[in-house]
This record gives C-alpha cells, structure tokens and sequence, in this order.
C-alpha cells in the first residue's frame, strides 16, 4: 500500500470494469477510500469493492445512473455519509465508440451530462472544505486523427447518413468544460484536470476491435505498445493526490505517442 492517497476519498463512475475498476483500484492501492459508481454492473461494482477491502482500504459499491442528476445528489451524500468527505471525483462512465445503436442525445446524456451531473452533486461539498479534485475522462477521439481513418467505411459503401459523431464530439466537449470548470472553480481550491486515454485493451474493447486494428494502432504509436487499463491508473492517482495541487485546467494524452505521430 502507498500513501500518496491517504485519507483522501475518490469517486470513481463507470468503475465496475475495465479503466473504470483499474482507477479504482489504484487510488485504493495509495490509500484512498473509494465509492465505486455504476449503473447496469452492480455485481461487478460489488467485486471491485471487496477487492478493495482485500487490500485494507474502504470502498464502498453504489448503484446510480450519470444521467439523473438527482441520483446523482443521492449518491454524493451516500459518499459523505459513509466517508465524511469527498476529495477527488472521476467522471469516467461513459458510452463506447463501438455503440453503433446509441444516438447522439445517448451519447451527449451519457458521456457529458453524466459528468456535469456527478460534478454538480460533488462540488458544493468541495466548495465547503475548499479543496478537491475532479478529473474529466476524455480520449484521443477528441482529436480528429489520420489514424483513426481506419474506423471509416470502405470507399466502395453507400453514402452514410450525415450526423453528429457523439462520441467524439462529448469527449471533445468535456475538454473545453474542463477548462470553463477549473476557472470558475479555482477561486475555492479545486482543481479540474482532463485526461485523455488513447485506444485501451479493455475488456470491452478487446471484444469489439479486431487483431489486425490493435496491430496498426500500436505500429502507430511512437512507443509501439499497446495499452492495458492498468497503463492509465499513474496519471489518474497524480491528479487526485497533492503531487499535482498547482495543477489546473490542463488536458493530460496518455496514449503512447499516437496522436502527436498521427
């Protein structure tokens, strides 16, 4: 167990798989205590949880949806009842590029009313104790790229039908209220960092990205390596610990060198 978290409280959402669980577990691992949110995988959320406690720390699995702020209030005062304080908040739960089915308002509730919702519920207890972290998951999907040309349809298709790109868009979206959040919140001590993971070997994404897709995205990448959910837990634990207290405003590519060599 480290210290670079101790005594600190994290909320992580979208925490009971894949990134999400990762984070968890890594601020766990520093010292933190941590509320793990979720909505359709309370089982797993109830997994991560006990491997929390495996490790000494506290942790505690609550079910709630991102996109009802009023749940979301709930879930806050659930953390402050269990824990008597919240010190850093990941908005990390969010709908996947691969969901073909979802619609651009599943995409704008989800990945970006869901975080401005969590972080509405969250930073009134901040604001009292001045002081508090909250970190923005974004992506390199934010950054229209040459690379990702490889997710486009074959020259050869029908025309498709011209909409909103919700993924990307959200994600490109919560960079710039990042921004607006950390000026408009720096005057009580909190900090509002962004980080943005390139593609991650999740579970989820494993079951939706081809062999021959991971290959070219990691030929692509100037450290020609693939990237493991536990790869991103470092930058997570530097933004929620004091390493990082001067620390605002700032958008974090953790992605092996993809977008700067795209």
């Amino acid at each position: 167990m480290g210290e670079r978290l101790q005594g600190k409280v994290c909320i992580i959402t979208g925490a009971a798989q894949g990134i999400g669980a990762a984070y968890a577990r890594a601020c766990a691992r520093e010292g933190a205590s941590v509320a793990i949110v979720d909505l359709k995988r309370i089982d797993q959320a109830t997994d991560v949880e006990a491997d929390i406690k495996s490790l000494g720390a506290r942790s505690v699995a609550i079910k709630a949806d991102v996109t009802d702020a009023a749940q979301m209030v709930d879930m806050a005062q659930r953390v402050i009842d269990e824990f008597g304080r919240i010190d850093c908040l990941v908005n990390n739960a969010g709908l996947m590029f691969d969901q073909l089915t979802a619609t651009w308002d599943d995409f704008l509730a989800v990945n970006f009313m869901g975080a401005i919702n969590a972080s509405n519920a969250v930073v009134p207890f901040l604001w009292e104790q001045r002081s508090g972290s909250i970190v923005n998951i974004s992506s390199t999907a934010a950054f229209p790229l040459p690379l990702y040309s490889m997710f486009t349809l074959p020259h050869d298709s029908p025309p498709p039908p011209i909409a909103p790109e919700g993924y990307g868009m959200t994600k490109w979206m919560l960079i710039f209220q990042t921004r607006q959040m950390a000026r408009s919140l720096g005057n009580r001590g909190i900090r509002v960092n962004a980080v943005c993971p390139g593609v991650t070997m999740s579970p989820a994404t494993k079951a939706v990205v081809p062999p021959d897709i991971v290959d070219a995205l990691v030929n692509a990448a100037a450290l020609h390596s693939s990237l493991e959910p536990e790869d991103m837990t470092g930058v997570i634990v530097f933004l929620a610990s004091d390493d990082s207290s001067k620390m605002t405003g700032q958008v974090l590519i953790n992605d092996a060198g993809t977008c700067f060599s795209g």
